[in-house]
C-alpha cells in the first residue's frame, strides 16, 4: 500500500513537471511571435530574445526561405519601386503651308489664317512651353535678298499674331531663311521642262504651284517636360 502511495506520488509529481515544463515552453516561447516565427520570444514583453551581442535566438522552427525578421539579419529587407522625377528638355516642330496663311508674294494674314493659328496659340500658351521660334520659309524664285526679307516678314506676322493673343513677347523669337531651305526646286524644274512648248507665263506657274511645299512657315516649341522612372528602393525608403 505503501509502495503504491509512494508510485502514485511521483507520477503527480511527473506530470506537474511536465506541464510546467511545456508552459515554459510554450509555442510562444519556442516558435516565437506570430509576427516574427522562428524565434524564442521574452514572456513578459513578447519581445524577441537576444544574447549579450544583440544577436536574436532561433528555434528549430526557423525557416529562412519563408520567415525571418529584418532586425535579425535573417530575412531581406523589402524591395519596393518608387518613382524619381526628372526635367528633359523638349523641342517640337510643326509646319505650316504658306498657302493658307498668305498670298502668294504676301505677308498679310488672309482671313482665314485664325483658325490654324489658333491651337500654336494654345500650345504656346502652355507653361512647360519655354521658347517658341518662328521660321518663314520661301521657293527659289527671286533673289536671296527679296526671299530672305519676305521670310522673316511672314515669320514676324505670326510671331505678332501669338503675341498679340496672349503670348508673352519675351518668349516668341522670329527667323527668316529665305529659300536656303527649298527642296523641290531641282524636282519641279525637271517636271516643268517636260511641258514643251508652252508660253513661258504657263511655265512659271507650273513652277510656282510644283515649288508650292517650299512656301512655308514652322513654329518651333522648346520647354521642359516631367519624366517618371520607376526606381527600385530597399526598406521602401
Amino acid at each position: 500500500m505503501t509502495k503504491q502511495l509512494k508510485l502514485s506520488a511521483l507520477l503527480v509529481a511527473l506530470l506537474a513537471s511536465t506541464a510546467f515544463a511545456e508552459d515554459l515552453y510554450d509555442t510562444t516561447a519556442t516558435k516565437g511571435l506570430a509576427d516574427r516565427p522562428g524565434y524564442t520570444a521574452d514572456q513578459p514583453t513578447n519581445n524577441i530574445s537576444r544574447n549579450n551581442y544583440g544577436e536574436c535566438w532561433r528555434t528549430t522552427y526557423f525557416d529562412k526561405a519563408t520567415q525571418g525578421a529584418v532586425e535579425c539579419g535573417d530575412a531581406t529587407a523589402a524591395v519596393v519601386e518608387q518613382p524619381r522625377y526628372t526635367t528633359e528638355t523638349s523641342r517640337e516642330e510643326f509646319s505650316i503651308p504658306a498657302a493658307v496663311l498668305f498670298g502668294f508674294d504676301k505677308s498679310t494674314l488672309r482671313p482665314q489664317a485664325s483658325e490654324h493659328l489658333r491651337p500654336y496659340v494654345e500650345k504656346a500658351a502652355d507653361v512647360n512651353i519655354t521658347k517658341v521660334t518662328v521660321i518663314g520659309h520661301t521657293d527659289s524664285i527671286g533673289s536671296d535678298k527679296y526671299n530672305d526679307a519676305l521670310s522673316l516678314r511672314r515669320a514676324n506676322t505670326v510671331r505678332s499674331f501669338l503675341v498679340n493673343n496672349g503670348i508673352p513677347e519675351s518668349k516668341v523669337y522670329a527667323e527668316g531663311r529665305g529659300k536656303r531651305e527649298a527642296r523641290m526646286t531641282a524636282q519641279c524644274e525637271q517636271q516643268v521642262a517636260k511641258l514643251g512648248r508652252v508660253s513661258a507665263a504657263k511655265k512659271r506657274q507650273a513652277l510656282i504651284a510644283c515649288i508650292e511645299p517650299d512656301r512655308r512657315v514652322n513654329i518651333v516649341f522648346e520647354g521642359v517636360v516631367e519624366k517618371e522612372r520607376r526606381v527600385r528602393v530597399e526598406g521602401g525608403k
